[in-house]
């Protein structure tokens, strides 16, 4: 590379393709004759640069720097109204990272001392031979391409740790559900040693306590796996944890020596639910085994998954060997008695006495899964007798579908199932997916100006969230989140265009406690950014 003067080789044809293509050129002085002496005397393509714009003063910098972000800028310092040193100021705040080397007819020292706090690369008394500055833009290329190359490798770099460790997570997401076996392991330094004993873990959510949003599985297994990692660091020499269906993750623990018990790994696992409930939207069930050896774990995983669906009443912490429920606890049959209600009196009054039943087994301690199965086996014996068909088009909506096949295996769904079914019985029509979407849409325009979040809207609708989701989309196109935020753009483009309100202050109006996350959101809807919008149609006015 020509780093230190022309007699020096440049970078190769080749590899200034690769690294430079689109570099962009940024002159600016006020002195035509020397700004047009420097676009001309030198050939710019020649050296890298595809683009070469030429400024006059720091407000035309500015909005080349608009059009497109420059690689290098060639400056010069003594400039009327906005001098170069100020230029670089307002560069370096809004974040660009061009590299800027300074013109001036001065070699005074405060000015070169602030060129290089500003992060210049070089600082050239003029009148330079072009030579000279030929040189020193080469330099300063050089740098831009190999800091290019660093970032490109670090990217590279970090991709293949991301991708290596959700190889090792299906691995062993298939190693625990017998897809896959523990020969390849020792291979894997981040897999767990196969003569070790080690700790294994199911963690449930088992229902969420806050608004959620953009709560799916990726998102939950990173949070998972970062407080899991907090906990365990030190006691670890494997720590795996993993997505393995809706709402159960898998958690491994390899210890680095004997010197872990059960008992610190149940108090570990405590702390973590005691994390979830002051940090996560969500309460969490951990059901543990160990120590173990690894080769046994596909087995004790299937154990606890039936020690998991035997917490039919979604009870939240760690769960220390509990034994699976084998025998039945005695549960009266309430077919008839409902039916009676339900035909003499009302679904509605029915609906109720269910939810009493309900919470009376769970207080005497007689709600388990067997006795959950008879209460949802007679439940649903009262609505298939009934014979409506408005009841059996509420069964046969996706809702009522999900309702029906979790209520038998969850206190919560079946008290949803309960909910869902009674009290819309007596008014017969079922809810057309028209008659939902409109409800969102009107809930949404009603609270524009607040924090709109999913669970929010799906709970003022009786609905479950991720059902309701899917259906909006369906039937509109666009997600919730989507027509939410649509909606909060377009309002904040009639605000700007119709008052004098600051972009700030219509970010606040519009519930945005984040003015870049509104600016973003701003572009991506109408491609430009609301500062243009609001200067555009001043302008127009």
């Amino acid at each position: 590379m020509e780093a230190r003067g022309s007699s020096g080789s440049s970078l190769c044809p080749k590899e200034k393709r690769r690294m430079e293509k689109g570099m962009k050129l940024l002159i600016v002085d006020d002195q035509v004759a020397t700004l047009n002496g420097l676009a001309k005397g030198i050939d710019w393509k020649a050296e890298g640069f595809d683009c070469v714009e030429l400024a006059r003063n720091a407000m035309e910098a500015r909005l080349s720097f608009r059009r497109q972000i420059p690689d290098l800028m060639l400056c010069d310092i003594e400039m009327p109204a906005e001098n170069g040193l100020q230029l670089c100021h307002w560069m370096r705040r809004q974040g660009y990272r061009t590299r800027v080397i300074f013109l001036t007819c001065h070699s005074e020292f405060q000015y070169a001392r602030e060129a290089i706090e500003l992060g210049a690369s070089d600082y050239i008394v003029q009148p330079a031979p072009y030579d000279e500055i030929r040189s020193k833009t080469r330099q300063a290329l050089a740098s831009l391409c190999q800091e290019k190359r660093n970032i490109r490798m670090q990217d590279i770099g970090e991709c293949y740790d991301s991708q290596k460790k959700e190889i090792c997570r299906s691995l062993w997401r298939g190693f625990l559900l017998g897809t896959a076996n523990c020969e390849r392991f020792p291979s894997l330094p981040e897999m767990p040693d196969p003569k070790k004993k080690s700790y294994l873990a199911l963690v449930q959510i088992v229902r969420w306590t806050g608004a959620v949003r953009d709560w799916r599985s990726g998102l939950l297994a990173t949070a998972l796996d970062s407080f899991v990692n907090d906990i365990f660091e030190h006691l670890g020499s494997c720590i795996i944890s993993a997505f393995m269906q809706r709402n159960v993750y898998t958690l491994l623990i390899q210890p680095n020596d004997a010197s872990m018990t059960r008992a610190d790994f149940d108090d570990r696992l405590q702390y973590l639910c005691d994390t979830y409930d002051v940090y996560m939207p969500c309460e969490i069930a951990v059901y543990p085994s160990g120590p173990c050896p690894v080769s046994e774990m596909p087995a004790i995983w299937q154990q606890l998954m039936r020690r998991m669906s035997a917490n039919v009443t979604g009870e939240k912490g760690v769960h220390r060997d509990a034994k699976e429920s084998g025998n039945a606890v005695d549960y009266t049959p309430q077919f008839q008695r409902w039916q009676t209600i339900w035909q003499q009196r009302s679904p509605e009054e029915m609906g109720q006495d269910a939810l009493a039943c309900l919470e009376r087994m769970r207080a005497q301690g007689t709600l388990n899964k067997q006795s959950l199965f008879g209460f949802y086996h007679d439940f649903i014996q009262v609505l298939q007798a009934d014979g409506r068909s408005s009841l059996s088009s509420l069964l046969e909506t996706a809702e009522g579908q999900e309702l029906n096949q979790t209520a038998p295996h969850s206190v919560d769904s079946m008290r949803e199932l309960i909910r869902f079914t009674t009290a819309d019985a007596a008014s017969a029509p079922a809810r057309t997916e028209k008659n939902v979407v409109e409800q969102v849409i009107a809930y949404v325009q009603a609270n524009l100006w607040d924090e709109l979040y999913v669970e929010e809207i799906a709970n003022q609708i009786h609905m479950n969230s991720d059902y309701l989701t899917r259906l909006f989309k369906k039937s509109t196109g666009l997600s919730i989140k989507s027509y939410i935020i649509r909606q909060k753009m377009e309002a904040a483009r009639n605000l700007l265009r119709s008052t004098s309100l600051s972009v700030g202050n219509v970010a606040v109006r519009l519930g945005y406690k984040n003015f870049s996350h509104f600016s973003a959101a701003y572009k991506r809807e109408f491609g430009i950014s609301p500062t243009e919008e609001q200067r555009t149609h001043l302008k127009q006015k």
